[in-house]
């Protein structure tokens, strides 16, 4: 079942084609030029890219899946959550395919396309993955941080040919504010360098010391398992705006060391209590900010310590915001009928998964 599938939650215009849990084609054009200068996504700047983007990205993934729209099943598109006004240029592009060429529509709850971006295969065809449940999964990125606790109703099998995909989600922590991207996309705006922070964060961090700057550990109680990364941020400007520019100049890697890992501190420490509570078969991790592999590489060293696997998606690319994992959700769905109708289909900015 070839599925095309479309994502236009935040500052990435994505499209894609997936045929169950192979990626034909995973198109994304970048808006980072537009919003840099602004430290942050504009709007009104983002859906007006969208709408010019959406066309002749759809148009590319569909040429290198070497697929026509006569081929495709099923129009899958992101519905949020996500910033309305962007997600609102790839659901209407999405309604205006399905009408003009009579295919089936269906929209996808985005944090749950990234839990199982850890699905997600290449186009040959990379050896599927057998997961075992309960799966906990921590997701992170600029709009979200969540921990996840994933059982499948009835069918436990995500073999290859395993029947329907029907899962319960248990949300049992997430950010009571900001998100861990958005924390660093603030440090580094704090710095001046720029956005989208994180990367910038990650190459400077890779040559500091993180010890040289010491910063507080948010909701630091053992019972609790949601996050909160606005007192960090706050203390981080404080201690920054003490300081001179020449001093802020001197020290920018070890300040980027230091605040990147607070931010990791409270995900891991987080992430470790969550598999001690749950006792989960397997953890994963995705989402933006699981690109960064300092991150990438505790959360392996941790998850051996307690004795699982971790497994991230097959690709980085497949982290951050991408098509492939609503067609990937959008396929499961139409192997269980349950499709929307194209008229009353419509945004969900606030959508829980």
């Amino acid at each position: 079942m070839r599925i095309l599938a479309l994502e236009t939650s935040a500052d990435d215009t994505c499209a894609s084609v997936v045929d169950g849990q192979r990626v034909l084609s995973n198109v994304v054009s970048s808006q980072t030029e537009i919003h840099k200068e602004w430290g942050g996504i504009v709007p009104n700047l983002a859906k007006r890219a969208h709408m010019e983007r959406i066309g002749p990205v759809v148009e590319m993934a569909l040429k290198r899946a070497k697929t026509s729209m006569e081929e495709i099943e099923t129009v899958a598109v992101s519905l949020g959550p996500g910033l309305g006004i962007a997600l609102s240029a790839g659901v209407n592009k999405a309604k205006e395919i399905a009408k003009i060429y009579n295919k089936k529509i269906i929209g996808v709850n985005h944090v749950e396309g990234h839990l199982w971006s850890l699905a997600l295969q290449n186009k040959a065809g990379n050896p599927a993955r057998a997961f075992e449940f309960p799966l906990l999964v921590l997701t992170a990125s600029g709009g979200h941080t969540k921990i996840v606790l994933i059982k499948p109703t009835p069918n436990p099998s995500l073999e290859k040919g395993g029947g329907e995909k029907r899962f319960v989600y248990e949300i049992i922590g997430e950010t009571l504010d900001d998100a861990a991207g958005e924390a660093l996309d603030k440090a580094a705006k704090m710095l001046g360098l720029g956005y989208p922070g994180g990367p910038v964060i990650e190459r400077l961090a890779l040559e500091g010391d993180e010890k040289y700057l010491a910063l507080p550990q948010p909701l630091n109680i053992n019972k609790v398992l949601n996050f909160s990364f606005s007192g960090l941020k706050t203390s981080f400007y404080y201690k920054v705006r003490g300081m001179d520019k020449n001093e802020v100049d001197l020290h920018l890697r070890d300040l980027a060391a230091s605040y990147q890992k607070a931010v990791f501190d409270h995900l891991e420490r987080k992430f470790k209590l969550a598999i001690i509570k749950y006792e989960p078969k397997m953890v994963g991790a995705t989402g933006g900010v699981l690109a960064n592999q300092t991150l990438r590489n505790r959360l392996r060293k941790m998850a051996r310590t307690s004795g699982r696997q971790i497994l991230f998606p097959a690709k980085k690319i497949y982290n951050t915001d991408n098509a492939a994992m609503i067609g990937l959700v959008g396929g499961w769905k139409a192997s269980r009928g349950e499709y929307d109708e194209i008229e009353s289909l419509d945004i969900k900015p606030n959508w829980e998964v």
